[in-house]
């Protein structure tokens, strides 16, 4: 049976072989399939022998990738590999050539509703053309005036929508980008590029937005609903929810719309309770061709940790109030320390003062008595700091006056 698949596969290794050219500017698809794919062997896309930029998407046994806004840098081949039980292998090959110019066509986008989403819309002519405009119809007869431009003078803007930071600021006559970053959900239309004579280019973008909710309003504690929305369906629309393991998506919901110029919704519910991040996507596919991936990463925590969570948060805030009380009583006694040693000093300064005067009483007796002259008293009168200014001394025939 092993013997029989591995010839199988090796038969679409050879014959396998694809050659598109594609639209400058537009988004490219490419799709590979591999049956009896195991759970350990894995598809990727690599292109000329590289890792390709964009992200790679295995589901079911096909490996999908999405080129936006296909340029000469993105023209070469592309090659599916296969690895299995320890080997790779080249499962399909597709080269892709971009024509240059983008006059007379007509293609649909998907861009995801996020603040790192973007848009270029291309404008290039084999000929110069003096005046060119971009209009923007959100709803049929609506159209309106985005921006204005001249060959060799600046933008004009006109419209709702402003030009982001990849837009070209002048017009050379025969090629200019207009770059629109962030897309918001209703930036969906249809985008035209306008010369003198004609219109040039019509461009169809549909927007997609992913959200996450709790139906009781607190997300760790009860189940989420994941919802995936696309702007408008013109063509039949299948959506699909996707939970990612790696690059690989695993089926959880899926919802196809056939009916035209309507908003197509998709939601899931998650009841079961999960400690680690949730990566999902929610999947576009217009038969079998996918057209865009919204991913959007969740956190649910379970109700076990949720309750040690409620634990430590009261934990806290219990040695918070304890260290509050601390401090509290701590500088309450370094307070009371420092006014009893301010009221201490004090008392001993005025002590100090009082205790002065019997010491100048006993200096003047000490020079009464020890004096070999005679000392002359006016009266008996007690002895003050003011007093000594009229005691006379006589000592050795010599009189001074203090």
């Amino acid at each position: 049976m092993h013997i029989i698949s591995f010839f199988v596969l090796m038969l679409k290794i050879v014959f396998c072989y694809k050659s598109q050219e594609v639209q400058r500017g537009s988004d490219v698809s490419l799709r590979c399939d591999v049956p009896l794919l195991s759970n350990s062997s894995t598809l990727h896309w690599e292109k000329d022998g590289e890792q390709t930029p964009n992200s790679t998407l295995m589901y079911n046994t096909s490996a999908y990738i999405i080129l936006h806004t296909v340029d000469e840098s993105s023209e070469g081949k592309y090659y599916c590999r296969l690895m299995q039980d320890g080997s790779v292998r080249t499962v399909k090959i597709h080269t892709l050539n971009v024509t240059s110019y983008s006059q007379n066509k007509r293609h649909t986008i998907y861009r995801q509703s996020a603040h790192n989403s973007d848009v270029s819309l291309i404008f290039k002519a084999k000929q110069n053309y003096h005046r060119l405009r971009w209009t923007w119809e959100q709803r049929p007869k609506s159209q309106i005036d985005l921006i204005a431009v001249e060959k060799g003078r600046a933008v004009q803007i006109k419209g709702p929508i402003k030009p982001g930071r990849n837009s070209f600021t002048t017009y050379s006559g025969q090629f200019f980008i207009f770059h629109i970053s962030p897309v918001n959900f209703n930036y969906s239309g249809t985008y035209r590029s306008i010369t003198e004579k004609s219109i040039y280019t019509i461009t169809i973008l549909r927007t997609i937005r992913v959200s996450v909710e709790s139906p009781d309003g607190v997300l760790r504690i009860q189940s989420v609903d994941l919802t995936c929305e696309v702007s408008e369906v013109t063509d039949s629309v299948t959506l699909v929810w996707l939970r990612m393991e790696g690059n690989r998506g695993v089926l959880v919901k899926q919802q196809n719309m056939t009916e035209k110029n309507t908003m197509l919704r998709l939601t899931v519910n998650l009841s079961k309770y999960e400690s680690d991040p949730l990566h999902w996507q929610c999947a576009v596919f217009t038969e079998n061709t996918l057209r865009a991936l919204a991913p959007i990463t969740i956190n649910c925590t379970s109700s076990n940790t949720t309750a040690q969570t409620e634990s430590s948060t009261v934990t806290n805030q219990v040695i918070r109030k304890v260290f509050c009380c601390v401090l509290t009583l701590f500088t309450g006694i370094l307070l009371g320390a420092l006014l009893n040693y301010c009221c201490r000093k004090r008392k001993s300064v005025h002590s100090g003062t009082q205790e002065s005067e019997p010491v100048y009483m006993n200096i003047n007796h000490m020079r009464h008595d020890r004096g070999k002259g005679s000392m002359n008293k006016r009266e008996e009168i007690p002895v003050t700091s003011d007093s000594l200014t009229y005691t006379t001394i006589v000592f050795n025939q010599f009189r001074f006056q203090t």
